[in-house]
């Protein structure tokens, strides 16, 4: 799922921080917005959702400003300097029927995803991010994503364009690709049993454009095209039922101030 850096998830963490920066005089600078997006509720799913999501940002006065891809989902940075951002984050899927050519199969629920990322900023043009997440609810099982985004962080407009790749453990995978004998038996579509491993789950590209409106509001229009991959898009559930592509967009509109200054 798409988010962007310290949402509004993490509010109460945030004010947390906030109290202890009043208390050093130290000035902070938050962001807060709402974003519109279309995404697949999972992957493969061959369709999308549209829903509404809040948006805070929240940093330092201090710490570097650049321009951050708004797909790194709902994540804290507890490190935040020069070469190196870094903390805990959580991304979601949400829940997949048994209607339509999906009839027989097992149900999944939403799942959360709690995890880690690290991101690298070699320059200020220049980021590499890594992210390790355990399911949770929907699934249990280990999911990793990389990516690599040229930036450009600017007064007028703002922008990003990188590659993404995703791996998935062998429960990720059997949850959202596999078909088990005894699903077989039941979908009038699917009639072969399916296992599909573990390994790669798609690449893709991702991409961000964020003109200024003013010098406090800004919209952000991003895109990203992710292509599942190998033993995923092979999958009888994909073939049957969904895609192999998964599309995503979102709009979002972000108001900036500073406090304790």
């Amino acid at each position: 799922m798409r988010g962007r850096r310290n949402s509004f998830a993490l509010l109460s963490t945030a004010a947390a921080g906030l109290w202890a920066g009043a208390a050093q005089a130290e000035p902070w600078i938050v962001t807060v917005g709402a974003r519109l997006a279309a995404y697949p509720p999972y992957e493969g799913a061959g369709h999308d959702v549209i829903l509404p999501s809040p948006m805070l940002s929240i940093r330092r006065a201090s710490a570097p400003n650049r321009f951050e891809p708004p797909d790194g989902g709902t994540s804290l940075a507890l490190i935040d300097q020069r070469y190196i951002v870094a903390g805990p984050l959580v991304r979601f899927r949400l829940s997949r029927g048994d209607t339509n050519k999906l009839t027989g199969l097992d149900t999944i629920g939403w799942a959360a995803e709690p995890g880690v990322f690290v991101e690298l900023w070699p320059t200020n043009w220049l980021r590499g991010r890594v992210e390790g997440r355990h399911g949770v609810f929907g699934y249990n099982g280990w999911v990793g994503d990389a990516a690599m985004d040229l930036v450009h962080t600017g007064h007028t407009w703002s922008a990003s364009i990188g590659p993404r790749v995703g791996w998935g453990d062998a429960n990720y995978f059997d949850t959202y690709f596999g078909v088990t004998p005894q699903e077989a038996a039941r979908s009038p579509f699917i009639n072969t049993p399916y296992d599909p491993g573990s390994g790669r789950r798609y690449t893709g590209l991702e991409a961000a454009f964020s003109p200024h409106l003013t010098r406090r509001f800004v919209t952000t229009i991003d895109v990203g095209y992710h292509r599942l991959s190998n033993e995923a898009a092979a999958s009888p559930i994909v073939e049957v039922a969904g895609s192999p592509n998964d599309l995503s967009i979102g709009v979002s509109l972000t108001y900036t101030f500073r406090i304790f200054h």
